[in-house]
Formats: structure tokens, C-alpha cells, sequence
């Protein structure tokens, strides 16, 4: 388990998966990143489409070095979801991905603690140096909690992240060309922002 200042991180299990699913992508947050209304670009995924994207190593801790999924919880209660996953990804880059499953848990600075917490754990055990976020550049709420926790929009590619085989498969990002902005966050071995 992962402690932050308000959250815990609890490694999500196989049993997780369909629920972690529906908060995504059936919940009143759905509208905030997917959906044909607002985000066309970017379709609600179907449940196998989820299961493929999210294999069984971010619910059984498996492959570390590859990527993990937690439950965000808030006084034993979950909150949400966040993963980081690197397998694409050069040297000491991890993306993270997050989203809360109620309304009802945004804007009370989950979020915000979760992503220092996971980013602080990682960098110390994993030696993780750098994180890469990419919401929608529409997505306003998402990229001023991701401010809040450090990171900063950045002018690079993707491609300057990500190992060049999966430039064709991820290059483009959820969002279509030009769709997502590309927030950074550097830290230093010691687990301090450079």
C-alpha cells in the first residue's frame, strides 16, 4: 500500500477490473474524457476493448516494470483509480493515467495527492525519472489537478518519449492529432522535482 497525505493507493486486483472499467467509462465522469456528445475522437471503449488496452498485470502486479493499477481509497472507502504504465515508453519514463469514480470525489484533492504519492513511490523504487500525463487539451478540470502536482505542458513529441515501435500505435495519442496536450514532470533520484 501507497500512503498519501489524504488517499491510500491499494494495488487493484483481477476482481477490480470490471468495476475500475465502469467507473471509466459508465460513470457521470465518463463525460469529462470520453464519449461521442463531447469527445468524438475518443468513443467510450467497450468492456474487451478495456480489457485488452488493461491486461492482467495492472491488476496482479506481475510486471512491475511494465505498468500497475490502484484503487485510490479515502478513509477506506474507493475513490477512484490510477496506473502507470511504461512499457512503451524509454528509460525511466512512466505515463500515468487517473480518474475518480463519482463527481462527487473531484475537486477535493485526491487526485492531486494520489499522483504525488504514486510518482514519489515510483521514482524510489523504481527509479522512475520522468512522467508524462496527455488528457485533452479541452479537459480544463484534469489539467490544472495535474498542474497542481507538478507537472508542466511541454512543446516536446511523444515521439521523444515513447520507444520508437509504438510511435505508429501511440504517437497520435486518445485525442487525435493536436487533441491532447503533453504534461511533464521531471524528478531527481531523490525524489525531488528537478
Amino acid at each position: 500500500m501507497i500512503f498519501g497525505d489524504k488517499i491510500e493507493l491499494v494495488p487493484a486486483t483481477l476482481e477490480d477490473k470490471q468495476r475500475v472499467y465502469e467507473w471509466c467509462f459508465h460513470s457521470e465522469t465518463t463525460k469529462s474524457h470520453s464519449g461521442l456528445l463531447d469527445y468524438p475522437e475518443n468513443p467510450v471503449s467497450t468492456r474487451e476493448e478495456f480489457f485488452e488496452g488493461y491486461v492482467d498485470y495492472f491488476f496482479t502486479g506481475a510486471e512491475p516494470e511494465n505498468g500497475r493499477g490502484f484503487l485510490i481509497s479515502f478513509e477506506g472507502e474507493p475513490v477512484g483509480f490510477i496506473s502507470y504504465c511504461s512499457f512503451h515508453l524509454k528509460p525511466q519514463i512512466a505515463e500515468l493515467d487517473i480518474w475518480m469514480n463519482s463527481e462527487a470525489n473531484c475537486g477535493k484533492g485526491f487526485g492531486v495527492d494520489t499522483i504525488n504519492s504514486l510518482s514519489m513511490y515510483l521514482n524510489k523504487n523504481l527509479n522512475i525519472r520522468e512522467f508524462i500525463m496527455r488528457p485533452s487539451a479541452r479537459n480544463a478540470r484534469a489539467i490544472k489537478a495535474y498542474r497542481k502536482a507538478g507537472f508542466e505542458i511541454t512543446d516536446k513529441s511523444p515521439s521523444d518519449y515513447l520507444l520508437e515501435e509504438y510511435i505508429p500505435i501511440y504517437g497520435v495519442g486518445d485525442y487525435g492529432e493536436g487533441g491532447d496536450l503533453l504534461l511533464v514532470k521531471q524528478m531527481t533520484d531523490a525524489g525531488d522535482r528537478l
